[in-house]
């Protein structure tokens, strides 16, 4: 994918999808990247589901780990959270700074914790995620966590509410009433799209859910990512062409290193 590096001024208000990977055969068959999603909101650097080679990603990106100052995790499996101890030893430095704050489900450092106590000992702060919380990150920017998914792990979503209003539908099987828990992402929804179409037996979105929840929901812009191996067969830009003919949404296909502006609503064309 492209060569273009990123600088803490260039990142300034950018998305950078560091993998678009889902499913176990995906990420760690490594067809590709599963890294997570970068977010920088003026200034404030927030890695999101930090998976397997976020923290090489990150770098090849241009990204320094060390800029990190809040590490979210919608839910404990590998492909969300492999590299979550690395990008915290590398926000804090080593232990040398203390900073950062983690906000994660409670069984993401309960008994087997993802997240080792060494490492959370040298951040700042560690924030268990209920359903229905807000927090509050600057004085412009907050996150809310509307509804607990349904995942075989305690699994959340999030609202970022800022210039944008931006959403996450992080993974989850359908279920009633996710597009009233998730419709104030007007502006931004991202979606991670697993199956092409809907397996009873894996609680995953299908591109079949996906076009239901951004047609009632009708963002401004929606982003498909976190692609299973059905998706990747069918090609995902396709995909996100044929729902956005369908529910009249801009619908976009993420790739692996994409950069999305998230003032303009827009993709970075990179050299």
């Amino acid at each position: 994918m492209s060569s273009l590096k990123l600088t803490k001024e260039t990142v300034h208000n950018k998305l950078v999808f560091l993998g678009t990977g889902g499913s176990r055969y995906v990420a760690f068959g490594f067809q590709r990247q599963a890294g997570g999603l970068w977010f920088n909101f003026e200034g404030t650097n927030i890695h999101v589901d930090p998976g397997p080679g976020a923290f090489i990603h990150s770098y090849k990106k241009g990204l320094e780990p060390n800029w990190v100052n809040f590490v979210i995790l919608s839910h404990r499996h590998l492909d969300h959270c492999a590299d979550v101890n690395h990008i915290l030893e590398a926000m804090t430095l080593g232990g040398k700074r203390k900073r950062g704050i983690l906000l994660c489900p409670e069984d993401a450092i309960e008994i087997d914790p993802v997240v080792l106590q060494y490492t959370r000992r040298n951040i700042e702060e560690t924030v268990i995620i209920r359903e229905g919380m807000n927090f509050e990150i600057s004085h412009n920017l907050k996150v809310t966590f509307p509804v607990r998914n349904t995942h075989g792990v305690e699994t959340y979503g999030m609202i970022f509410y800022w210039k944008k209003n931006i959403g996450y539908i992080s993974d989850t099987a359908y279920f009633e009433k996710i597009e009233e828990k998730y419709k104030d992402a007007s502006d931004l929804l991202i979606l991670n799209v697993t199956l092409k179409e809907p397996n009873p037996r894996i609680s995953h979105l299908s591109a079949i859910c996906a076009e239901k929840i951004i047609g009632e929901i009708k963002p401004e812009v929606a982003i498909l990512t976190h692609f299973g191996r059905t998706m990747l067969n069918a090609k995902p830009w396709e995909i996100a062409a044929e729902i956005s003919k369908r529910t009249g949404v801009k619908v976009i296909a993420a790739y692996d290193n994409m950069v999305f502006d998230l003032e303009t609503l827009t993709i970075i064309k990179q050299k």
